[in-house]
């Protein structure tokens, strides 16, 4: 008793969160556990009052399992409802309700019922638990539990427990309305809270007042006690409660109608409920902040703000139901610890029969060796046999990709000579010679890729690996010169390409064709995935008698997996839809770094760029190698862009049929717009997010599409159009490379209307476009007859659309009809209750039906009053009033011109017959 009571004074007079830390490592280095124990729960308090949640739980563990290992039962008791008042405060109720009944379940098996200390942990047991209950909604249970807590309150004489309780009794009658009784309770636990001395306890019961008058319409006198709360804990670190006074505060505010101070508080909570994670504040927060929009007039914030607060609460809400699933388990569990318990104890009697079964055991341990060994034996020879064969089969792809690299080889040179030789004769037509360069241009590449695939098949090659061309010379010269030739290049491109040597002259063996392609490979690929404006740095150190490398970008960077395969041949990033390769560069580096006895690493993170580190010895053998002739360097082919940028816009406001083509490669938007008629007005994008922005500002007849493309891909680009009620109605075409079944159903899973592989035949694409623009010419035809023929709304025509067009059509339609009861039809009004400009109104409507807006409510008009002249009696100046036209003589003229016949006439016409 007298070492806890050492311990408490120790920690009474040292209760912060830096000198608990250093008890803790001065209680472990004296051994002193139970010290320990006492110092982690003060720690985890410490956290706690702080709202740093998650490090006081992973504290309070710490302190469970050293009371487990002590068999402290007590010390068990107050570790296990710190646990679950940690959870309780972050919303796990799940997981509170659990530590708190396993606490309660240790306090009824604890022998010593009068010791005060087990009373107490009872007493917050049964807090706990009432707490759970009353956060669910169960006031029948959580009266019961608060209750009997209040009982052993009374009997341990704790002025703060019992007010504690009173003010959670109160808690249960506010929840039924029964307002009398709530202040009663909350005064009871006022007063103790004074007794007691407690800043929270007071500032708690002011915020209960508040909110009494709150209820009451008494907002003035709410403010006044939220703000005694707010002041109150304005200076605690207990951020939680210090956020129910900040939304108190906020609340009063909107409904006093004070938003600017509102919108204070409001932002204060917000801070710091995300930085606490505290669920159930932030659902509270953006229901006020809906509130608060709503108040403003702002009715889009109003409605994302409530969104996000059902979010929110309903996240909570199915934590809720979750903990209900958990509590009723928690009998279960008490129930198997108690035949847990029961099976140590038999475990411990058989403990002693151990001695007698050594023996036994030590044979069947030599047996299960003797087999294991044997397994291994297998496995091992498995291995063998399958490296064996890996090899056999590695050597066979080697095989077959250089004999198919050389077969290619022919056809491009074939193709190479005859597009030189028609280069040379110089062709006058323009389009012509920009066709010889694109071919030429990706020949090249062609040829480049293949070369790479025969140099990696050489170094592979056992002949090739054992003897390398090792020569000696300055590499520091070498590679000045390749990045040199590399300069202009990354000028081009907006980069600055720096080399920055720490020794200008290094003597060192190297194999120059293999040091060509490392940093020939490096530098493109740094330049490849940079920003314009950005910096590459080339570095070259010399160190503990090897070359340092360092090649660095600021580019797109790489994720931890794609680091990690980065050297594989062949891989490709998932998401560098935006510079497709092959993949084979950085496996050459690779192969050939370590033809040179090196090593590479790469340092990359995600948008902050990447570094290559390669280091090679300076000297490789006791052999002088021969001299680098500096006559015979070879300069670096540089990579040369397509001169052909993309197609301008037309933007002529000409009534053509409108195409837009989204297509990352400038060389294929101008081969499908030349093959496509010229009377087309055409329209480019060369990714999807930009593609589906012009869409939405063009609202094109068709779109073509390719699938991979940067920031979004076709198909994404699709779903959005299908799922757009702007351009729904529009034809999406697929032109894509992807070839497979797969990605043919993928495509039109999400919404193509046709789907065309690379390479496509331009007659293939010209006859669907046509068959597509006419079957949506047929459409509108077919709707127009049908509003031109029948005297009901066009409604009943909407069959021949589809269902999104006819959803359309009905709202602009009801729309239409909004506005002519009122006596006028104000376009720009109309176009924004379909969330759309009045352009995009008239291109959609022209698409779909034929007919421009003032057409189309001409003809919603002249239906209009002839249903009215042929079932009612108006006048007609009453039914021109009807139709949204307050000038009775104009509404005749447009009658007479659209009908054939006057209003009137109209009118008699079945009389006459009669």
């Amino acid at each position: 008793m007298r070492e806890t009571q050492a311990i408490d004074s120790i920690l009474y007079a040292n209760r912060c969160i830096d000198s608990l830390l250093i008890l803790v490592t001065r209680f472990a280095q004296e051994g002193n556990t139970p010290g320990k124990i006492a110092a982690y729960n003060e720690l985890g308090k410490c956290y706690r009052e702080e709202s740093r949640f998650s490090e006081a739980i992973e504290t309070h563990k710490k302190g469970l399992m050293l009371s487990i290992s002590l068999c402290d039962t007590l010390q068990i008791i107050q570790a296990l409802n710190n646990i679950g008042t940690n959870y309780r405060r972050i919303g796990f109720l799940d997981e509170a309700s659990s530590y708190h009944y396993k606490a309660l379940s240790y306090c009824e098996a604890y022998s010593d019922k009068n010791d005060k200390r087990l009373l107490k942990n009872r007493v917050i047991s049964l807090n706990g638990i009432g707490n759970v209950f009353l956060t669910l909604d169960n006031h029948q249970v959580a009266d019961s539990v608060f209750r009997m807590a209040l009982d052993g309150e009374r009997i341990l004489g704790s002025p703060l427990g019992q007010a504690i309780n009173y003010a959670n009794i109160g808690s249960l009658f506010e929840s039924k309305e029964q307002m009398d009784s709530a202040r009663y309770y909350y005064q009871l636990s006022m007063n103790f809270n004074k007794e007691a001395k407690s800043e929270l306890g007071i500032s708690l019961c002011h915020t209960h007042f508040g909110r009494l008058y709150e209820k009451d319409g008494e907002t003035d006198k709410a403010i006044d006690e939220y703000l005694k709360a707010y002041n109150t804990m304005q200076f605690s670190s207990d951020s939680w409660h210090w956020i129910e006074s900040c939304l108190s505060l906020a609340r009063a505010y909107i409904q006093k109608g004070d938003s600017k101070t509102a919108s204070v508080y409001l932002n204060k909570a917000k801070k710091k409920a995300v930085e606490i994670h505290s669920l159930e504040h932030i659902a509270d927060i953006y229901h006020l902040e809906y509130l608060w929009n709503l108040q403003k007039g702002d009715s889009s914030k109003a409605l994302d703000c409530l969104v996000k607060s059902r979010e929110y609460h309903d996240s909570v809400h199915d934590e809720k139901k979750m903990t209900q699933v958990q509590n009723t388990h928690i009998l279960y569990e008490r129930k198997s610890k108690q035949n847990e318990i029961s099976l140590w104890q038999e475990n411990y009697k058989s403990e002693k029969m151990y001695s007698e079964k050594v023996t036994v055991a030590s044979i069947v341990v030599i047996i299960l060796a003797c087999i294991l060994l044997f397994a291994m034996w297998l496995i091992i020879r498995y291995r063998s046999q399958k490296n064996q064969m890996l090899q056999q089969m590695e050597q066979m792809r080697t095989n077959f990709f250089t004999n198919i690299t050389h077969e290619f080889r022919t056809p491009l040179t074939v193709i190479q000579s005859a597009a030189n030789d028609v280069l040379y004769r110089k062709p006058e037509d323009e389009d012509v010679k920009r066709d010889i360069k694109n071919i030429l241009h990706h020949n090249n590449i062609l040829l480049n890729l293949i070369n790479q695939i025969l140099d990696i098949a050489k170094m592979t090659s056992p002949a090739h690996t054992a003897q390398p061309d090792f020569m000696r010379g300055d590499v520091v010269e070498f590679i000045q010169m390749i990045c040199d030739s590399y300069t202009a290049y990354a000028a081009d491109k907006g980069i600055n390409l720096v080399y920055m040597p720490q020794q200008e002259l290094v003597e060192m063996d190297f194999v120059p064709d293999y040091m060509l392609k490392i940093m020939q490979n490096l530098i493109s690929n740094a330049l490849k995935f940079s920003h314009s404006g950005s910096d590459v740095l080339v570095t070259t150190k010399v160190k503990d008698s090897s070359l340092y490398i360092y090649v660095s970008d600021s580019g797109i960077g790489m994720t931890a997996q794609q680091k990690s395969k980065v050297f594989i041949p062949f891989y490709q990033g998932a998401n560098d839809v935006a510079n497709i390769g092959t993949g084979i560069g950085l496996s050459l580096v690779k192969q050939a770094v370590e033809a040179m006895n090196g090593k590479i690493e790469v340092y990359s993170a995600l948008g902050e760029g990447t570094t290559f580190v390669i280091s090679l010895p300076v000297k490789t053998t006791d052999k002088v190698p021969m001299a680098f002739d500096k006559s015979k360097i070879v300069r670096p082919e540089i990579p040369i862009d397509e001169n052909t940028s993309f197609p301008e816009d037309d933007d002529n406001d000409k009534d053509n049929i409108r195409i837009l083509i989204i297509e990352d490669t400038p060389a294929v938007s101008h081969y499908m717009m030349r093959q496509l008629n010229p009377d087309y007005s055409f329209f480019f994008a060369s990714t999807g997010r930009e593609g589906l922005e012009k869409a939405g500002n063009v609202v094109p007849d068709l779109i073509i599409t390719d699938i991979m493309m940067p920031e979004m891909d076709g198909l994404e680009l699709c779903r959005q159009i299908k799922n757009s009620e702007l351009l729904n109605h529009i034809p999406v075409i697929m032109v894509t490379a992807k070839a497979s079944h797969e990605d043919r159903l993928k495509g039109l899973e999400a919404g193509a209307d046709a789907y065309l592989e690379k390479p496509f035949s331009a007659d293939e694409l010209k006859i669907r476009i046509e068959k597509l623009l006419e079957q949506r010419q047929l459409l509108r035809q077919k709707y127009s007859h049908v509003i031109e023929t029948e005297n009901n709304e066009p409604d009943n025509a909407a069959p021949v659309l589809s269902e999104r067009d006819k959803i359309f059509v009905a709202k602009l339609t009801d729309s239409l009809h909004s506005m002519m009861e009122k006596g006028k039809i104000d376009y720009d009004a109309l176009a924004y209750d379909l969330c759309i400009s009045r352009a995009q109104l008239n291109r959609k409507l022209k698409a779909i039906t034929g007919f421009t807006t003032t057409e189309y409510i001409l003809h919603i008009r002249i239906a209009l009053a002839k249903r009215l002249l042929d079932t009612t009696d108006l006048q007609i100046w009453e039914v021109a009033e009807k139709c949204g036209m307050d000038n009775a003589t104009y509404f005749g003229i447009i009658f007479k011109k659209t009908v054939g016949i006057t209003p009137l006439q109209y009118k008699k016409r079945d009389r006459d017959k009669s």
